[in-house]
Protein backbone atom coordinates (compact mmCIF):
# COMPACT_ATOMS: atom_id res chain seq x y z
CA UNK A 1 0.00 0.00 0.00
CA UNK A 2 1.78 3.12 -1.24
CA UNK A 3 0.94 6.58 0.13
CA UNK A 4 0.13 9.30 -2.37
CA UNK A 5 2.39 12.24 -3.29
CA UNK A 6 5.25 10.79 -1.29
CA UNK A 7 8.29 13.05 -1.01
CA UNK A 8 11.62 11.75 -2.30
CA UNK A 9 13.15 12.71 1.03
CA UNK A 10 10.55 11.49 3.48
CA UNK A 11 7.17 9.81 3.81
CA UNK A 12 5.47 13.01 4.96
CA UNK A 13 2.76 14.41 2.70
CA UNK A 14 2.67 18.20 2.54
CA UNK A 15 -0.84 19.66 2.60
CA UNK A 16 -1.86 21.13 -0.74
CA UNK A 17 1.41 20.07 -2.40
CA UNK A 18 -0.08 17.73 -4.99
CA UNK A 19 -1.10 18.71 -8.49
CA UNK A 20 -4.30 17.30 -10.04
CA UNK A 21 -2.29 14.73 -11.99
CA UNK A 22 -1.24 13.23 -8.65
CA UNK A 23 -4.72 13.41 -7.16
CA UNK A 24 -6.37 11.31 -9.88
CA UNK A 25 -4.18 8.40 -8.94
CA UNK A 26 -6.29 5.30 -9.64
CA UNK A 27 -6.96 3.89 -13.07
CA UNK A 28 -10.50 3.65 -14.37
CA UNK A 29 -10.35 -0.13 -14.10
CA UNK A 30 -9.21 0.11 -10.48
CA UNK A 31 -12.17 2.36 -9.71
CA UNK A 32 -14.53 -0.01 -11.49
CA UNK A 33 -13.24 -2.87 -9.33
CA UNK A 34 -13.70 -0.83 -6.14
CA UNK A 35 -17.23 0.19 -7.15
CA UNK A 36 -18.12 -3.45 -7.77
CA UNK A 37 -16.85 -4.32 -4.30
CA UNK A 38 -18.04 -1.33 -2.23
CA UNK A 39 -20.42 0.72 -4.41
CA UNK A 40 -23.65 -0.37 -2.73
CA UNK A 41 -25.07 3.16 -2.49
CA UNK A 42 -27.45 3.79 -5.38
CA UNK A 43 -25.47 6.91 -6.32
CA UNK A 44 -22.05 5.23 -6.24
CA UNK A 45 -21.77 5.38 -10.03
CA UNK A 46 -21.97 9.19 -9.84
CA UNK A 47 -18.36 9.04 -8.65
CA UNK A 48 -17.35 8.33 -12.28
CA UNK A 49 -18.81 11.52 -13.75
CA UNK A 50 -16.71 13.89 -15.80
CA UNK A 51 -15.14 17.08 -14.43
CA UNK A 52 -14.37 15.84 -10.92
CA UNK A 53 -11.28 14.54 -9.13
CA UNK A 54 -10.67 11.48 -7.02
CA UNK A 55 -8.08 10.30 -4.54
CA UNK A 56 -7.63 6.87 -3.08
CA UNK A 57 -5.58 3.83 -2.22
CA UNK A 58 -5.44 0.88 -4.58
CA UNK A 59 -7.36 -2.07 -3.17
CA UNK A 60 -8.79 0.03 -0.31
CA UNK A 61 -11.03 2.68 -1.85
CA UNK A 62 -11.37 6.23 -3.13
CA UNK A 63 -13.27 9.48 -2.67
CA UNK A 64 -14.53 11.48 -5.62
CA UNK A 65 -14.76 15.23 -5.03
CA UNK A 66 -15.05 18.64 -6.61
CA UNK A 67 -13.08 21.64 -5.32
CA UNK A 68 -15.35 24.67 -4.92
CA UNK A 69 -14.15 28.12 -3.93
CA UNK A 70 -16.45 30.59 -2.23
CA UNK A 71 -15.56 33.95 -0.67
CA UNK A 72 -11.92 33.08 -0.22
CA UNK A 73 -12.48 29.57 1.10
CA UNK A 74 -11.98 26.29 -0.76
CA UNK A 75 -13.93 23.13 0.02
CA UNK A 76 -13.80 19.61 -1.25
CA UNK A 77 -17.38 18.69 -2.17
CA UNK A 78 -17.84 14.91 -1.85
CA UNK A 79 -21.23 13.85 -3.18
CA UNK A 80 -21.47 10.11 -2.53
CA UNK A 81 -20.22 7.75 0.14
CA UNK A 82 -16.50 7.10 -0.20
CA UNK A 83 -16.13 3.93 -2.26
CA UNK A 84 -14.59 1.71 0.41
CA UNK A 85 -15.41 -0.48 3.39
CA UNK A 86 -17.20 1.65 5.99
CA UNK A 87 -14.40 1.41 8.62
CA UNK A 88 -11.92 2.84 6.07
CA UNK A 89 -13.83 6.11 5.59
CA UNK A 90 -11.80 8.07 8.20
CA UNK A 91 -8.55 6.96 6.57
CA UNK A 92 -9.62 8.21 3.15
CA UNK A 93 -11.01 11.48 4.54
CA UNK A 94 -7.68 12.16 6.26
CA UNK A 95 -5.81 11.36 3.06
CA UNK A 96 -7.98 13.68 0.98
CA UNK A 97 -7.71 16.62 3.36
CA UNK A 98 -3.95 16.16 3.82
CA UNK A 99 -3.28 16.14 0.10
CA UNK A 100 -5.64 18.98 -0.86
CA UNK A 101 -5.34 21.14 2.23
CA UNK A 102 -9.12 21.69 2.11
CA UNK A 103 -11.91 20.69 4.44
CA UNK A 104 -14.46 18.31 2.94
CA UNK A 105 -18.25 18.68 2.81
CA UNK A 106 -20.13 15.42 2.33
CA UNK A 107 -23.57 15.59 0.77
CA UNK A 108 -26.10 12.85 -0.04
CA UNK A 109 -24.37 10.19 2.06
CA UNK A 110 -26.13 7.36 3.87
CA UNK A 111 -26.41 6.61 7.58
CA UNK A 112 -23.32 4.37 7.65
CA UNK A 113 -21.13 7.10 6.21
CA UNK A 114 -22.73 9.86 8.31
CA UNK A 115 -21.99 7.97 11.54
CA UNK A 116 -18.31 7.72 10.63
CA UNK A 117 -18.19 11.46 9.87
CA UNK A 118 -19.99 12.37 13.11
CA UNK A 119 -17.27 10.45 14.96
CA UNK A 120 -14.78 12.77 13.23
CA UNK A 121 -16.61 15.82 14.61
CA UNK A 122 -18.83 16.59 11.62
CA UNK A 123 -22.27 18.11 11.99
CA UNK A 124 -25.07 16.22 10.23
CA UNK A 125 -28.31 17.44 8.64
CA UNK A 126 -30.95 15.47 6.81
CA UNK A 127 -30.51 15.86 3.04
CA UNK A 128 -33.60 14.15 1.62
CA UNK A 129 -35.17 10.78 0.92
CA UNK A 130 -33.79 8.23 -1.51
CA UNK A 131 -36.51 6.01 -2.98
CA UNK A 132 -36.05 2.39 -4.06
CA UNK A 133 -38.34 -0.36 -5.27
CA UNK A 134 -38.04 -4.09 -4.43
CA UNK A 135 -38.24 -5.40 -7.98
CA UNK A 136 -39.35 -8.98 -7.26
CA UNK A 137 -42.30 -7.97 -5.04
CA UNK A 138 -43.27 -4.70 -6.70
CA UNK A 139 -46.76 -4.55 -8.20
CA UNK A 140 -48.86 -1.68 -9.53
CA UNK A 141 -52.02 -2.75 -7.76
CA UNK A 142 -54.51 -1.04 -5.47
CA UNK A 143 -56.11 2.38 -5.34
CA UNK A 144 -52.82 4.19 -4.63
CA UNK A 145 -51.30 2.78 -7.82
CA UNK A 146 -54.02 4.08 -10.14
CA UNK A 147 -51.69 6.40 -12.04
CA UNK A 148 -48.98 3.78 -12.50
CA UNK A 149 -51.52 1.20 -13.72
CA UNK A 150 -52.57 3.74 -16.33
CA UNK A 151 -48.94 4.41 -17.29
CA UNK A 152 -48.17 0.68 -17.47
CA UNK A 153 -50.78 0.28 -20.22
CA UNK A 154 -49.36 2.92 -22.56
CA UNK A 155 -48.20 0.17 -24.89
CA UNK A 156 -51.86 -0.08 -25.88
CA UNK A 157 -51.70 3.56 -26.98
CA UNK A 158 -48.88 2.99 -29.44
CA UNK A 159 -45.80 3.59 -27.26
CA UNK A 160 -42.91 1.15 -27.65
CA UNK A 161 -39.88 0.82 -25.37
CA UNK A 162 -36.55 -0.54 -26.61
CA UNK A 163 -33.25 -1.10 -24.85
CA UNK A 164 -30.62 0.05 -27.33
CA UNK A 165 -26.92 0.74 -27.62
CA UNK A 166 -25.76 4.18 -28.63
CA UNK A 167 -25.08 3.26 -32.25
CA UNK A 168 -28.67 2.00 -32.58
CA UNK A 169 -30.33 5.35 -31.83
CA UNK A 170 -30.47 8.75 -33.48
CA UNK A 171 -27.88 10.52 -31.34
CA UNK A 172 -28.82 14.01 -32.50
CA UNK A 173 -32.47 13.41 -31.68
CA UNK A 174 -31.54 12.22 -28.18
CA UNK A 175 -29.49 15.36 -27.60
CA UNK A 176 -32.27 17.55 -29.01
CA UNK A 177 -34.85 16.03 -26.65
CA UNK A 178 -32.41 16.50 -23.76
CA UNK A 179 -31.88 20.17 -24.60
CA UNK A 180 -35.61 20.86 -24.93
CA UNK A 181 -36.27 19.07 -21.63
CA UNK A 182 -33.60 21.06 -19.81
CA UNK A 183 -35.08 24.34 -21.05
CA UNK A 184 -38.28 23.52 -19.14
CA UNK A 185 -36.36 23.35 -15.86
CA UNK A 186 -35.34 26.00 -13.35
CA UNK A 187 -31.67 25.63 -14.31
CA UNK A 188 -31.90 25.92 -18.08
CA UNK A 189 -28.43 26.70 -19.39
CA UNK A 190 -26.35 24.00 -17.69
CA UNK A 191 -26.60 20.46 -16.40
CA UNK A 192 -26.96 19.80 -12.69
CA UNK A 193 -24.11 17.65 -11.44
CA UNK A 194 -22.58 15.91 -8.42
CA UNK A 195 -25.82 14.80 -6.68
CA UNK A 196 -26.86 13.56 -10.10
CA UNK A 197 -24.71 12.42 -13.01
CA UNK A 198 -25.06 14.44 -16.21
CA UNK A 199 -26.00 12.32 -19.25
CA UNK A 200 -23.27 10.88 -21.41
CA UNK A 201 -24.19 10.54 -25.05
CA UNK A 202 -22.33 7.31 -25.61
CA UNK A 203 -22.22 3.76 -24.31
CA UNK A 204 -20.75 3.52 -20.82
CA UNK A 205 -19.59 0.75 -18.49
CA UNK A 206 -22.60 -0.97 -16.95
CA UNK A 207 -25.13 1.71 -17.94
CA UNK A 208 -28.44 0.59 -19.47
CA UNK A 209 -30.33 2.89 -21.85
CA UNK A 210 -34.04 2.50 -22.67
CA UNK A 211 -35.71 4.57 -25.39
CA UNK A 212 -39.42 5.22 -25.89
CA UNK A 213 -40.97 5.60 -29.35
CA UNK A 214 -44.36 6.76 -30.49
CA UNK A 215 -45.32 6.04 -34.08
CA UNK A 216 -41.67 5.13 -34.72
CA UNK A 217 -40.48 8.53 -33.47
CA UNK A 218 -38.22 8.89 -30.44
CA UNK A 219 -40.06 10.74 -27.66
CA UNK A 220 -38.05 10.02 -24.50
CA UNK A 221 -35.49 7.92 -22.71
CA UNK A 222 -34.34 6.67 -19.31
CA UNK A 223 -30.69 5.93 -18.46
CA UNK A 224 -29.95 3.52 -15.60
CA UNK A 225 -26.69 3.48 -13.60
CA UNK A 226 -25.67 0.24 -11.84
CA UNK A 227 -24.71 -0.24 -8.21
CA UNK A 228 -22.96 -3.21 -6.61
CA UNK A 229 -21.84 -4.94 -3.44
CA UNK A 230 -19.28 -7.73 -3.01
CA UNK A 231 -18.89 -7.95 -6.80
CA UNK A 232 -22.60 -8.55 -7.28
CA UNK A 233 -24.97 -6.28 -9.18
CA UNK A 234 -27.62 -5.08 -6.72
CA UNK A 235 -29.73 -2.95 -9.01
CA UNK A 236 -29.97 0.17 -11.13
CA UNK A 237 -30.65 3.84 -10.46
CA UNK A 238 -32.99 5.66 -12.84
CA UNK A 239 -30.62 8.59 -13.18
CA UNK A 240 -31.69 10.34 -16.39
CA UNK A 241 -35.37 10.60 -17.41
CA UNK A 242 -36.08 12.99 -20.26
CA UNK A 243 -38.88 13.31 -22.77
CA UNK A 244 -40.73 15.60 -25.13
CA UNK A 245 -43.29 17.85 -23.48
CA UNK A 246 -45.43 18.07 -26.62
CA UNK A 247 -46.30 14.36 -26.63
CA UNK A 248 -49.57 13.42 -24.93
CA UNK A 249 -50.39 11.58 -22.79
CA UNK A 250 -47.12 12.36 -21.01
CA UNK A 251 -46.79 9.30 -18.77
CA UNK A 252 -44.49 7.58 -21.25
CA UNK A 253 -41.37 8.05 -19.12
CA UNK A 254 -43.02 6.13 -16.29
CA UNK A 255 -44.03 3.53 -18.85
CA UNK A 256 -40.39 3.32 -19.98
CA UNK A 257 -39.23 2.80 -16.42
CA UNK A 258 -41.85 0.13 -15.74
CA UNK A 259 -40.95 -1.72 -18.94
CA UNK A 260 -37.27 -1.66 -17.94
CA UNK A 261 -38.25 -3.06 -14.54
CA UNK A 262 -39.80 -6.08 -16.25
CA UNK A 263 -36.45 -6.90 -17.82
CA UNK A 264 -34.57 -6.30 -14.57
CA UNK A 265 -37.01 -8.63 -12.80
CA UNK A 266 -36.35 -11.36 -15.38
CA UNK A 267 -32.63 -10.90 -14.71
CA UNK A 268 -33.17 -11.42 -10.98
CA UNK A 269 -32.13 -7.97 -9.79
CA UNK A 270 -33.04 -6.99 -6.25
CA UNK A 271 -34.05 -3.35 -6.56
CA UNK A 272 -34.45 -0.22 -8.61
CA UNK A 273 -33.60 3.19 -7.17
CA UNK A 274 -35.50 6.32 -8.14
CA UNK A 275 -32.75 8.47 -6.65
CA UNK A 276 -33.00 11.17 -4.01
CA UNK A 277 -35.72 13.77 -3.52
CA UNK A 278 -33.59 16.57 -2.01
CA UNK A 279 -34.93 18.25 1.16
CA UNK A 280 -38.07 16.08 1.20
CA UNK A 281 -39.36 15.18 4.69
CA UNK A 282 -36.24 16.40 6.45
CA UNK A 283 -36.39 16.47 10.25
CA UNK A 284 -34.24 17.37 13.23
CA UNK A 285 -31.04 15.40 13.66
CA UNK A 286 -29.16 15.14 16.99
CA UNK A 287 -25.96 16.45 15.36
CA UNK A 288 -27.55 19.03 13.09
CA UNK A 289 -26.92 22.72 12.56
CA UNK A 290 -30.43 23.94 13.36
CA UNK A 291 -30.45 27.04 11.19
CA UNK A 292 -29.38 24.94 8.17
CA UNK A 293 -32.55 22.86 8.58
CA UNK A 294 -34.62 26.05 8.74
CA UNK A 295 -33.06 27.27 5.47
CA UNK A 296 -33.59 23.86 3.89
CA UNK A 297 -37.28 23.95 4.72
CA UNK A 298 -37.61 27.43 3.25
CA UNK A 299 -35.82 26.34 0.09
CA UNK A 300 -38.10 23.32 -0.24
CA UNK A 301 -41.20 25.44 0.11
CA UNK A 302 -40.21 28.54 -1.85
CA UNK A 303 -37.17 27.56 -3.92
CA UNK A 304 -38.85 26.12 -7.01
CA UNK A 305 -37.12 28.78 -9.11
CA UNK A 306 -33.83 27.12 -8.16
CA UNK A 307 -34.85 23.46 -8.21
CA UNK A 308 -38.13 21.55 -8.53
CA UNK A 309 -37.95 20.11 -5.00
CA UNK A 310 -41.67 19.51 -4.48
CA UNK A 311 -42.41 18.41 -8.04
CA UNK A 312 -39.64 15.82 -7.96
CA UNK A 313 -40.70 14.51 -4.56
CA UNK A 314 -44.33 14.23 -5.64
CA UNK A 315 -43.39 12.19 -8.70
CA UNK A 316 -41.22 9.78 -6.73
CA UNK A 317 -43.86 9.28 -4.03
CA UNK A 318 -46.36 8.13 -6.67
CA UNK A 319 -44.37 4.89 -6.88
CA UNK A 320 -45.11 4.14 -3.20
CA UNK A 321 -41.47 3.11 -2.88
CA UNK A 322 -39.39 2.31 0.17
CA UNK A 323 -37.33 5.28 1.32
CA UNK A 324 -34.11 5.96 3.21
CA UNK A 325 -32.85 9.29 4.53
CA UNK A 326 -29.54 10.60 3.22
CA UNK A 327 -27.47 13.28 4.94
CA UNK A 328 -25.26 16.31 4.46
CA UNK A 329 -22.24 16.52 6.77
CA UNK A 330 -20.17 19.65 7.36
CA UNK A 331 -16.65 19.49 8.85
CA UNK A 332 -15.91 20.94 12.29
CA UNK A 333 -14.71 24.54 12.66
CA UNK A 334 -15.90 25.59 9.22
CA UNK A 335 -18.35 28.29 8.18
CA UNK A 336 -21.67 26.56 7.57
CA UNK A 337 -22.83 29.61 5.58
CA UNK A 338 -19.91 29.33 3.18
CA UNK A 339 -20.30 25.55 3.11
CA UNK A 340 -23.97 25.73 2.11
CA UNK A 341 -23.30 28.34 -0.57
CA UNK A 342 -20.35 26.31 -1.90
CA UNK A 343 -22.56 23.23 -2.25
CA UNK A 344 -25.27 25.07 -4.22
CA UNK A 345 -22.62 26.63 -6.46
CA UNK A 346 -20.90 23.30 -7.05
CA UNK A 347 -24.05 21.47 -8.19
CA UNK A 348 -24.81 24.31 -10.65
CA UNK A 349 -27.91 25.63 -8.90
CA UNK A 350 -26.24 29.08 -8.84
Amino acid sequence: MTPLCESNESNIVEAGSCQPSHINNLTLNERHELIMQYGYQSSSYFSLQQGVDHIGIAGVGFITFYVQQFLGSSFNIAFTNPICAIPNIPQLVALLETVTGNKTIFMAVDKNCAEQLINLGYSCNDMGLEYHLPIAEYKVEGKQMKYLRWAANMGNRGFVVKEQTWDEVDAEQVKHISTLWRHTKAVKDKELRLITRPPEYKDAWGVRKFFCYYEDELVGFVFFDPYFENNKLLGYTANILRGRKDIHPNGFLDYTLLEAMKIFKEEGLAELSLGIAPLHEIAAHPKEIKWVRMIQKLMYRYGSSLYAFQELAYHKTRYRADSTMWYQCVPPKSSSVKAAAAVLTAINVF
